[in-house]
């Protein structure tokens, strides 16, 4: 008999044989183990890295809010209306500016010394006084104003005039500026002054920027020293120069002038 039923149903799928197991797919697990470890790896070290990044910036931050705050000091330092104690207390930060400042020169002059030329970064200058014995026209009893010998200064990216009194901007900008006078003579006529003063390239009038006073007994073979710090804003063509009492009652082994640019 013919079967003549049809359907559009798929045939029942044939039974597995008897000990028929299905092939399992190749597995992963060691591979997904493996990059699951780096992914890992990578996370903590991604954290360290902006961990250490974040220390290191509020460090950066911590000594520049310092160096301004002792900056800022020394500004204020140069008031002549400060009280006694003020004045001890910036006795002491100027022993400490005069330290510091002693290590990095001397570190400068090593450093120069094997590389064959100076390594400071930007504008500095470091003057000392023109002594005696170099001073064969006695230019520096002709003139209020100090002369430096730049033999024995540092000088790079400033220029100091021919007269050897002035120090002459190049780079325009935020000039920390500082200056020691030793006086060995009492004046009976005046007080013992010095004072940092600046000639303005436009005007070419001069201006006191500094100043600051000492005092020695009559008769006495004192010495003392008045010394000077100020950061200011100073222009290209600007020049900066020391002034005195008298140059006659100065110390010239005491004397010295500097700057550097901050910014």
């Amino acid at each position: 008999m013919i079967n003549t039923f049809h359907t559009s149903y798929n045939p029942p799928p044939v039974p597995p044989r008897a000990g028929y197991s299905k092939p399992r797919p190749v597995g992963n697990t060691s591979l997904v183990k493996f990059l699951s470890v780096m992914l890992l790896l990578l996370m903590i070290l991604t954290f360290g890295g902006f961990l250490y990044l974040f220390q290191k910036l509020n460090m950066q931050l911590q000594g520049s809010y310092r160096d301004e705050i002792s900056l800022q000091r020394l500004q204020e330092c140069a008031d002549s209306s400060m009280g006694e104690d003020s004045l001890t207390e910036c006795g002491k930060l100027m022993e400490k500016y005069k330290a510091a400042m002693a290590k990095v020169s001397q570190a400068n002059e090593k450093l120069s010394k094997l590389t064959g030329g100076p390594h400071f970064l930007g504008p500095a200058a470091h003057m000392t006084a023109l002594t005696e014995h170099k001073d064969k026209t006695s230019a520096f009893l002709k003139t209020s104003s100090l002369l430096w010998d730049e033999e024995h200064s540092l000088v790079q990216d400033v220029r100091l005039s021919n007269e050897r009194d002035k120090l002459t901007i190049q780079d325009p900008g935020i000039y920390f500026i500082y200056s020691q006078v030793t006086f060995s003579k009492n004046s009976p006529l005046s007080s013992l002054k010095q004072s940092i003063r600046s000639t303005v390239p436009k005007t070419r009038q001069g201006k006191e920027l500094l100043k600051s006073f000492c005092s020695l007994k009559p008769n006495t073979s004192n010495l003392c020293t008045a010394s000077l710090v100020g950061v200011f804003r100073l222009e290209k063509d600007q020049q900066l120069y020391v002034t005195v009492t008298n140059t006659s009652l100065v110390n010239r082994d005491s004397c010295n002038f500097g700057l550097f640019k901050l910014r």
